[in-house]
């Protein structure tokens, strides 16, 4: 009788262990390919905001804000990247912000989002997004949607953050 509950426990917890083990496995072989992949694409997205880049460099010299997931520099001066993170009404929003050295947004773009489809998902839409082309620090003339107003907001909150990092970086050279 006791040998009914024990062996099917043993087996379940071997089956287990291998299976894990198997995860573990894969997951160590696919892991540098994933972010060798996502690092492509990321590297291939800062390219076609700024087109006339010849690289990007971290910035690393400043200590980023929360909402700043990364920074970069183009290697021959001609603008920034920002990978900006806000709380929009679902969730995260992770934007991707170009500023030339003008201190005028040159492109920017929503990464991801979880915000609900066919209301906060304005924030995909080339007919809000590109309303911030040109605009410096005081995004004069930015209007957020009507219905998607948290979405919208937020996403003009990710624009302040990237104008507020770099005006510490430029403070810093």
């Amino acid at each position: 009788m006791k040998n009914d509950f024990v062996v099917p426990i043993l087996v379940l917890t071997l089956i287990c262990l291998v299976v894990t083990g198997a995860l573990a496995l894969m997951n160590s072989v696919t892991y540098p390919v994933i972010e060798l992949a996502a690092a492509e694409r990321a590297l291939s997205a800062m390219a076609e905001k700024i087109p006339e880049a010849t690289g990007f460099e971290p910035i690393e010299n400043v200590v980023l804000p929360r909402a700043i997931r990364a920074a970069y520099r183009t290697k021959n001066d001609v603008g920034y990247i920002f990978i900006v993170s806000v709380n929009g009404f679902s969730g995260e929003i992770r934007v991707m912000c170009a500023i030339g050295p003008d201190g005028r947004i040159l492109s920017n773009s929503t990464l991801q989002h979880t915000e609900t489809r066919g209301i906060g998902t304005v924030i995909d839409d080339a007919n809000f997004t590109d309303q911030f082309n040109g605009k410096d620090s005081r995004l004069d003339g930015i209007q957020a949607v009507s219905g998607a107003t948290i979405s919208t907001v937020a996403y003009i909150n990710a624009m302040r953050e990237a104008f507020a990092i770099l005006e510490t970086i430029r403070g810093l050279q």
